[in-house]
This record gives C-alpha cells, sequence and structure tokens, in this order.
C-alpha cells in the first residue's frame, strides 16, 4: 500500500526538527544522540499505530462492498448450478 512509508517519514520528520533544536539549544552530543535515538523510536511506533488505525478504519469501510460482491458470486454460482442441473435433466 502507500501507506508503507508513512512510519520512516514521520521518524526522520521528527528526528531533523529534534536535531534542529537540540544543535540551536547547545545539547552535548552523547545526550543529543540519546534523546535523538529516543523521539525516533517514538515516533517510528506512533507512525506505524497511525498506519495501523488507517487499515483498519479501511477494512471497516470496505465489508459493505466486498458483502456484495460476495452475494453476487453466490448468486451466480447458485443460478449456474441450477442452470446446469436443469440441462443435465433434461437430457
Amino acid at each position: 500500500m502507500k501507506r508503507k512509508l508513512i512510519p520512516p517519514f514521520l521518524m526522520l520528520s521528527a528526528g531533523a526538527v529534534c536535531s534542529i533544536i537540540m544543535y540551536l539549544n547547545d545539547y552535548q552530543t552523547n545526550r543529543m544522540l540519546m534523546i535523538l535515538l529516543g523521539v525516533m523510536i517514538v515516533f517510528y511506533i506512533a507512525g506505524s499505530l497511525f498506519t495501523m488505525m488507517l487499515n483498519i478504519f479501511d477494512r471497516q469501510n470496505q465489508p459493505e462492498e466486498i458483502e456484495a460482491e460476495v452475494e453476487e458470486e453466490i448468486t451466480d454460482e447458485i443460478s449456474s448450478e441450477m442452470q446446469e442441473g436443469q440441462v443435465e435433466s433434461e437430457g
């Protein structure tokens, strides 16, 4: 799906903003890297949860369409079986 890139994009965007802010505030390198790692992990998880929620919403919206298609397929199969059965009984 197109949503595969949401978590990495969110993580990298948050990491860039965090890095710039910490650089401007003169953080020490070791502390800055530890904070950056934490921020990137948290935002990757948040992006993954966001993607999962969007997929769940899509699945909830699609069952009506899928059910209609399944019902049409079932009626087509039943009607074709009935027609085949009728042809066999006549012949």
